[in-house]
């Protein structure tokens, strides 16, 4: 039962941030993957995570340099 549930919070979610289509033309409930949609989306995350380790290397950088210069 609870594998039920989590696979329907996991389609309403999906569904909600655009990657799911629901829909029932001529009576035959469908369900359609917006791949488009999935792949903008997985783009710009990845991108954004870029520039967060990217950001977070620098400022581990400017610790190490700022604790070697005070030594």
């Amino acid at each position: 039962m609870r594998v039920l549930i989590v696979v329907v919070v996991i389609l309403v979610i999906l569904g909600l941030v655009g990657w799911l289509r629901f829909s029932s033309p001529d009576g035959n409930p469908t369900i359609r993957v917006d791949t488009q949609k999935v792949k903008q989306d997985t783009s710009e995350l990845m991108e954004n995570s870029k520039q967060a380790v990217d950001i977070a290397a620098e400022k581990i950088d400017q610790s190490i340099d700022r604790d070697t210069i005070t030594e």
